[in-house]
């Protein structure tokens, strides 16, 4: 009842309100109707909101305009609605023709000052064009600036990491004039021609006034080249940088033009006055090699913008053989040289650092091998390896070598990989490829030469011992050639032993293994009889002490860094000799053996008998006249600074 009563009342409250209005009259517009025909021209969006064009760009831009209809030539009117100090001439319409549906037009500013941002709208309208219930817009605003470059007083130091991908080269500083140019939300600075040919030698501080890899003739010296990097801080102290991939003006052989710029997502950084592009930011390409497959930088590129903050981030090593070491300590420290066929004890240090708060100090992940290649000399070969990293060796170190009368000097190879790895033992085995050459650049030889490192002693299993070898080792008898023959160690039937098939006049030698010293023994035993001239005969392996024969002194043996098996330092004996009583004389005997691993695996060898041509009854070896190992130095051509690096990986965006 009471809701009926509210009811009614509302009803009379409307009607009186409706009574009240007598002289209303109805004045609703209709809605605007699409004319029939109409073009249905819109600017799409993919005209730019900013164009920002260089000083030397056209001083005009294309936009775009497009239609839904399909059929018939039309002609649309243009109509500006904004121009800033009217620099701008717009053509007064745009045609269409029959069956396009977008259409493109130029707008040209032949008067447009730099660095000031001119702004335009321009609209199409009327009913024939234009739909009412279109959602895409009928007119385009847009702006130009052209970019006005001010050049700064003093020039930025420039180190190039990007051609180290590809050529392995080390990176030099060299300076760069500078222009700069101050836009909405970013800076934007441009060096001309930074890798132009240096007009001459580095000055005091090291530092190149042009790209010092290049010779007259490698730089394009009749156009210029502009490197462009852009900062997101509209004061250029912080923030992210894009380096925008240009051509630098160099052509190195048949390699074609070569190109250098940030890789997407991959923002270099700035900070304390310093722009850097980390390893793998930059990328480097040829025009005629590898289809101008991009590779991306070996090495980092760093851009200081003042001196100062160079030469405090480079507190530069003028002589690694002066720089304060530390000896990194270790139980296990040898140096294996395929250059000089020999191997021996050698220390590793650590660089103290000089510049501690420096993130770039050149003293930090420096090691150095003292006395290297000569006793004494204060010559030892210094290199780079952050942990986890690469191994960076610099350029021509002295050696205090001669080879053929000259000086030699060691550089990285490009051709044989430096790493470091650690082995199933804790072992660190450094593997440096070293280029050794004279000072004017004239090789010698290039060499994988090896250094194993370990806090401690790495302890060996008697399984360690088993495999493929070839066993060497001087002849004691008169008119033998010494030792070269495939054996192969297996492990034997009793815990602990190791069988030794191969060795000649024998069909088996059996060795011991002590876990306690990782040692291998080899003690006097009988072997089996020999076939001698239609006959059997005893024969015994005995062991020989340096002097004369033993029928109880062991030959220990240990494997060293490089997997070869060799006599141990405390060793009672050096070598063996096959010994048979029934003739009264020797067969066969060598000293210093030792047996070293071969490539893959093989059947197990066995001793083939072969007598020699007489039993000898007298040893016939002096500990005084060892073979003396030689060198591999042979000459070959010079250092080529633009060969390529054969690891180098191109990279895909």
């Amino acid at each position: 009842m009471k809701l009926n009563k509210l009811y009614i009342a509302f009803l009379m409250i409307a009607m009186s309100l409706v009574w009240g209005c007598s002289d209303y009259e109805d004045t609703v517009k209709p809605s605007p109707t699409k004319l029939e025909g109409c073009q249905g021209v819109y600017f799409p969006t993919s005209n730019k909101a900013l164009f920002e064009l260089e000083p030397n760009d056209a001083k005009e831009i294309t936009l775009t305009v497009s239609r839904v209809a399909k059929t018939g030539s039309v002609e649309v009117p243009l109509t500006v609605e904004t121009n800033t100090e009217d620099v701008f001439d717009v053509p007064a319409k745009v045609t269409f023709a029959a069956g396009e549906t977008e259409a493109s037009f130029k707008v040209t500013f032949p008067d447009a000052g730099e660095g000031v941002a001119y702004q335009l709208k321009i609209a199409v309208v009327g009913d024939e064009f234009v739909n009412p219930y279109g959602s895409a817009k009928s007119y385009v605003s847009t702006a130009i600036s052209r970019v006005k470059w001010e050049k700064l007083d003093d020039p930025f130091i420039y180190v190039d990491g990007a051609f180290s991908a590809l050529f392995g080269v080390s990176s030099y500083p060299m300076y760069v004039e500078v222009e700069e140019a101050k836009l909405e939300g970013s800076m934007r600075y441009r060096f001309k021609n930074a890798y132009d040919v240096p007009t001459g030698d580095a000055d005091a501080d090291g530092i190149f006034d042009g790209y010092p890899y290049n010779d007259p003739g490698d730089f394009d010296e009749a156009n210029d080249y502009y490197t462009i990097i852009e900062i997101s801080d509209p004061k250029g102290v912080s923030g992210d940088a894009v380096m925008v991939g240009h051509e630098i003006g160099v052509a190195w052989s048949d390699y074609g033009m070569i190109s250098i710029g940030s890789l997407p997502d991959k923002p270099g950084k700035v900070k304390n006055g310093t722009i850097t592009f980390a390893e793998g930011d930059l990328f480097f390409s040829m025009a005629n090699y590898n289809d101008g497959a991009a590779y991306g930088s070996g090495a980092p590129t760093v851009i200081y913008t003042t001196k100062e903050a160079f030469i405090k981030a480079n507190l530069k090593i003028e002589d690694y053989n002066a720089v304060e070491y530390e000896i990194v300590a270790g139980e296990v420290s040898e140096y294996w040289s395929k250059g000089l066929n020999d191997n021996w004890s050698q220390t590793i240090a650590k660089a103290v650092d000089a510049d501690p708060e420096n993130e770039a100090s050149e003293y930090k992940d420096l090691y150095y091998l003292a006395n290297l290649y000569t006793e004494d000399s204060g010559l030892g070969l210094a290199f780079y390896y952050p942990e986890g990293g690469k191994v960076l060796i610099p350029e021509s170190q002295p050696t205090g070598m001669q080879v053929y009368g000259e000086d030699v000097f060691v550089s990285q190879s490009k051709d044989i990989k430096s790493t470091v790895v650690v082995t199933k033992k804790g072992v660190t085995e450094y593997t440096l490829g070293l280029k050794f050459h004279y000072e004017d650049g004239t090789v010698v030889g290039e060499f994988a030469e090896l250094f194993y490192h370990a806090k401690s002693m790495p302890s060996y299993e008697v399984s360690d011992f088993v495999g493929s070898y070839v066993m060497t080792g001087e002849a004691l008898l008169q008119n033998r050639d010494n030792a070269n023959m495939e054996v192969e160690i297996t492990e034997g039937t009793e815990a602990n032993t190791l069988v030794i098939t191969g060795i000649d006049v024998t069909d088996k030698v059996v060795a011991t293994f002590d876990p306690a010293t990782s040692l291998m023994s080899i003690a006097p035993q009988a072997v089996a009889d020999v076939s001698y001239q239609g006959t059997f005969v005893d024969a015994t392996f005995l062991t020989f002490d340096g002097q004369s024969e033993s029928t109880t002194a062991k030959i220990d043996m240990k494997l060293n860094m490089g997997g070869q098996i060799v006599l141990a330092p405390a060793t009672e004996a050096i070598g063996y000799l096959i010994y048979t009583a029934d003739l009264g004389g020797y067969f066969d005997g060598f000293a210093l053996i030792e047996f070293s691993p071969v490539e893959g695996s093989k059947a197990a060898a066995t001793s083939s008998y072969v007598m020699s041509p007489e039993v000898q009854s007298a040893i016939s070896w002096s500990e005084e006249t060892p073979a003396q190992p030689g060198h591999n130095f042979k000459v070959q051509g010079k250092i080529n600074p633009k060969s390529l690096n054969n690891e180098a990986v191109p990279v895909i965006f």
